[in-house]
């Protein structure tokens, strides 16, 4: 396994993303602020925190060429506000353990046809009947839990 500290840095990852839906979640409630501004503030604490690792690692910022982006490559702020939004609006509903639940499925399964078509000059990988049982253990867990959590609703 040679790519290991990939792997670990995306456990590490996946482990700042629960801690982030409590702690916005926490400044919500405290603040009296909605979802959406819960959202800004996040990104406005991301755009700084960028800006000093920014400087730290790089020693400064250099302007990119605009001009030689496609319009589509100008979407991930405004998908990743959406990204953030969603989990807002439905953490406080569902819990932070089924939210991500279904958003790890939904990043699974848009990953795979990403992978398998290429989509956006990514690596085309293929997808086998492993990678399909897999996805289909991430549907029936989040169907497990969900039964789980109805049937301690009806007791």
């Amino acid at each position: 396994m040679h790519n290991i500290s990939y792997v670990l840095i995306s456990i590490l990852g996946g482990l700042i993303v629960p801690l982030q839906l409590a702690m916005v979640s926490a400044f919500r409630n405290a603040s009296g602020a909605s979802q959406i501004q819960s959202t800004l503030v996040l990104y406005v604490g991301g755009a700084v925190a960028s800006l000093i690792i920014a400087l730290m690692i790089d020693g400064g910022i250099k302007p990119p060429l605009y001009q030689q982006a496609s319009w589509w490559m100008w979407l991930p702020g405004l998908l990743g506000s959406l990204y953030i939004l969603c989990m807002f609006l439905a953490a406080p509903k569902i819990g932070a353990t089924n939210t991500l639940l279904w958003v790890f499925l939904g990043q699974m399964l848009f990953a795979t046809l990403v992978d398998s078509t290429g989509f956006l000059g990514m690596q085309v990988k293929k997808v086998d009947g492993l990678k399909l049982l897999g996805l289909m253990f991430i549907v029936i867990g989040g169907l497990i839990m969900i039964y789980n959590e109805y049937r301690n609703m009806n007791v």
